[in-house]
């Protein structure tokens, strides 16, 4: 089966940078590209307090001619098409009709957590289709669009397991072929800990080369800027998290790891599907 890359894409600076560093992975590996543009009907009022979702046929149809615009201009063949439903299942559909081994967004800056959830919904979608997601920073320089070559995997320390939608990433990464190091943030007086999650990466089948994973320790820091510290200190060109699923209303009124370093990484974010290891499978 060959490898398929789906990018969610829309007509926005952080969009643009998505599509053209997901062309450079497809070149890479090489892998089929799709661009998939979700249109949500707005919702006319009806009596007794009921809405119906009108299409705009125009609209539609300007769009889709816009997509298949900027799918030619890619550097690599690519496919566009646009879904006419809501967000969450226009997003199931295109993982299921594509077989993605990973999704491709755009990120948006934002000034806190309600701000990600309604400018970077990708965020929720790892958990939910089970595919990893690679969120790609609309800043992001000229020079940060080629495949990684270095891969921070940042890790609590403590044992965990990778999801088959994870694990399916694996091919890809063997291809591009980036070093991958673990990256844990500890207390000062915790600075002999990070094994065991290190051996979790370790075993995780997220690449062949996975077993050589070494770690990095970032020492007295908070977990979002101690993971970006680290992410400098490795000159590390794409940061992965693992998404444990706990949903956006906990980190809305918790905080939230992803969050903030969603809305201050300077390399791509790569977000993989993940479970504590006492889960049941």
């Amino acid at each position: 089966m060959n490898s398929s890359l789906v990018v969610l894409t829309d007509f926005s600076a952080a969009a643009e940078r998505a599509r053209r560093y997901a062309a450079t992975l497809a070149a890479a590996l090489p892998a089929e590209l799709h661009l998939v543009h979700v249109y949500s009907p707005e919702p006319v009022p009806l009596d007794f307090g009921l809405t119906l979702p009108v299409p705009d046929t125009q609209y539609r149809q300007r769009t889709s001619q816009r997509l298949d615009q900027l799918a030619a201009a890619l550097p690599v063949p690519a496919t566009a098409e646009v879904f006419d439903t809501s967000w969450d299942l226009a997003v199931s559909q295109a993982v299921e009709k594509y077989r993605p081994q990973l999704l491709v967004a755009g990120l948006t800056t934002t000034d806190g957590l309600l701000d990600d959830w309604l400018s970077n919904r990708v965020l929720a979608v790892p958990q939910r289709v089970d595919c990893p997601v690679l969120l790609v920073p609309e800043h992001l320089p000229a020079s940060g669009l080629r495949p990684p070559r270095q891969l921070a995997l940042a890790l609590e320390d403590r044992p965990f397991r990778l999801t088959p939608g994870a694990t399916a990433l694996a091919p890809l990464l063997d291809a591009l072929g980036p070093d991958i190091v673990a990256v844990t943030v500890l207390d000062a007086h915790e600075r002999a800990g990070g094994w065991d999650g290190l051996r979790a990466a370790q075993t995780s089948g997220l690449a062949a080369a996975m077993p050589r994973c070494g770690l990095h320790k970032v020492l007295g820091q908070q977990a979002g800027s101690g993971i970006l510290q680290g992410v400098d200190e490795l000159e590390a060109d794409v940061l992965a998290l693992l998404d444990q699923g706990h949903g956006w209303l906990h980190k809305l009124f918790t905080g939230s790891v992803t969050g903030y370093v969603a809305r201050h990484t300077p390399v791509p974010l790569l977000l993989l599907p993940a479970q504590r290891a006492d889960t049941p499978a």
